[in-house]
């Protein structure tokens, strides 16, 4: 499926720029992933998002289907905001078997798992910085701000 180039070039330039968001998965099931904080490998042209996200025990395994998540993106300082939502799935490597003692990076290799996320919608909140305005100027723009938002919102679905 081909998506317009221009919104998938802003997301990605948006995700990798902050590369830190909060992950949420929704599975109907007691195994589910934890909510936590992810830092995002890669997007990739189809609008796949590829991350870590830790599994308490040796969960993973038992989550055969895809699920639905979210991710959260916001930046510090900036004002800005990305949420995407969509299908997940836990990526294996079905010729490798993991050792239960292997530890890449110092972490167990059965307290993560990867995750390829295709994102299905995506929220931008965000708004411009104003320039230094007069007294009068800033209540004129105050006063068209309740019937005129300024925010700059946009939605954006895919799939």
């Amino acid at each position: 499926m081909q998506y317009n180039d221009t919104h998938l070039s802003f997301l990605r330039e948006r995700i990798m720029d902050t590369k830190v968001a909060l992950f949420k998965s929704e599975i109907n099931s007691e195994l589910s992933l934890p909510t936590n904080v992810i830092q995002t490998i890669s997007v990739d042209e189809e609008g796949n998002i590829y991350f870590f996200t830790s599994c308490n025990g040796n969960f993973a395994k038992n989550i055969d289907h895809p699920f639905y998540a979210y991710l959260d993106y916001h930046k510090k300082g900036y004002g800005e905001r990305l949420c995407i939502s969509g299908k997940a799935t836990i990526v294996r490597d079905e010729n490798e078997e993991i050792e239960p003692e292997k530890n890449i990076y110092g972490i167990s290799q059965k307290s993560i798992v990867l995750i390829k996320m295709k994102m299905m919608q995506a929220e931008f909140f965000g708004h411009t910085v104003q320039p230094q305005l007069s007294l009068p100027q800033k209540i004129k723009n105050s006063i068209s701000h309740l019937f005129f938002p300024s925010s700059t919102e946009h939605h954006y679905k895919f799939g």
